[in-house]
């Protein structure tokens, strides 16, 4: 596959106003959550939590600098066992436990004093999988002027199936989604009628009515493009695209990934094109010898655990939870904010969500200080 990084990227950068796109960074990458493969099975999905895929870690502008990882290793307490810094050095538990620890604290100030960015595209698995059904409405020529708002519609059919995950399970299995089919395409939009008007009260009344009418589209419509001819019961068959993104916005960055067979095995056939000139701008280390890549583990994986514990905790144990955090785990949410808005501030391309519109507005609002300023735009997608 040629990837030409100028056509690709002429449409986020406009679209969403991306400044500094052209930058010489150097970035390094470590993954969490990445299930590879989501499908769904007799049993249920192949995977115990559908938990936020994150590949994300740390940026600078200029030229590979030299971390002076044995000072990092001091002050985080690292045992000399340990051949690598990981998560596990730095905070154990679930996010709340995280933030407890006093080591997370030090490491976060660290990346600050470093002058360092962070990054991240972060993907809900479950809300990827059932975009789709709005997409296929919505590309229908009755449906085309609604396509303003088609986050919002996304949003409120995502908050209507995601009310019960054993139902959007067990709705998966019984139409082969995302292979439902012509045959069935009226009976599964039926059916989702069926559930947005036994649901009605989690939306408003506004919100719900156009969710109706365009399921209402949906129904009399001859196709439904992105839920028919695919793999039965495959809801996503690789994070892959999330790689290449950066990659081709961010074109004279220098890209530095962990080695991981399965994205080595994406990549492999494919080639980024700046005009005439073919690009070599990514390259695969070992993190034991990367410490950018080390640095960038522990990055990844709390953000992980962050986005996750988002997307499984409703909005009122949120706003209970963030009144009653304790002191240390206020300190190191607010140095989370500061590293995010910073990062922000350099470049959009940063921080980048494929997630829900009230996952995206409660990981900002949370991690916001309590008195002050909003916290920063995450990028959006699907």
């Amino acid at each position: 596959m040629i990837v030409d990084v100028n056509e690709r990227r002429k449409a986020p950068i406009a679209l969403y106003g991306l400044h500094n796109a052209d930058q010489a960074y150097t970035i390094y990458y470590d993954e969490t959550n990445n299930h590879r493969r989501v499908h769904v099975r007799e049993s249920g999905l192949n995977i115990p939590e559908p938990t936020c895929f994150v590949i994300g870690g740390i940026a600078y502008s200029g030229p590979q600098r030299i971390f002076d990882l044995k000072h990092l290793r001091k002050i985080l307490q690292v045992q000399d066992t340990s051949v690598e810094i990981k998560l596990k050095n730095v905070a154990t538990g679930d996010f709340l436990k995280m933030l407890t620890s006093r080591k997370l604290e030090t490491f976060l100030r660290w990346l600050l004093e470093q002058g360092l960015f962070i990054h991240f595209s972060v993907v809900d698995p479950l809300y990827w999988s059932v975009v789709d059904i709005v997409d296929s409405i919505l590309s229908n020529d009755e449906a085309a002027h609604l396509i303003p708002y088609e986050r919002h519609l996304k949003n409120d059919l995502f908050t209507i199936l995601r009310h019960d995950i054993k139902g959007l399970i067990d709705l998966f299995q019984r139409y082969e989604y995302p292979n439902v089919g012509q045959e069935r395409r009226r009976e599964f939009i039926e059916e989702l009628l069926d559930l947005a008007e036994a649901r009605s009260d989690l939306l408003d009344h506004f919100n719900y009515m156009m969710l109706k009418g365009v399921l209402q589209i949906g129904r009399k419509i001859e196709s439904l493009p992105f839920v028919e001819d695919e793999a039965p019961n495959v809801l996503i068959d690789s994070f892959g695209v999330f790689f290449i993104e950066r990659l081709y916005i961010l074109k004279n960055a220098s890209h530095i990934l962990d080695v991981e067979e399965i994205i080595i095995d994406y990549l492999k056939d494919v080639r980024f094109v700046d005009g005439n000139r073919e690009l070599n701008h990514f390259r695969f280390a070992d993190s034991q010898h990367e410490p950018g890549i080390q640095i960038s583990d522990v990055v990844a994986g709390f953000l992980g655990k962050y986005f996750s514990f988002i997307c499984a905790t409703d909005d009122d144990g949120l706003i209970e939870i963030r009144k009653s955090l304790g002191q240390q785990q206020a300190t190191n949410l607010s140095l989370l904010y500061e590293l995010l808005e910073r990062s922000n501030e350099e470049n959009m391309v940063f921080a980048h969500a494929v997630m829900s519109n009230r996952d995206r507005m409660m990981a900002e609002t949370f991690r916001e200080p309590l008195i002050g300023r909003r916290g920063v735009f995450t990028r959006p997608d699907a």
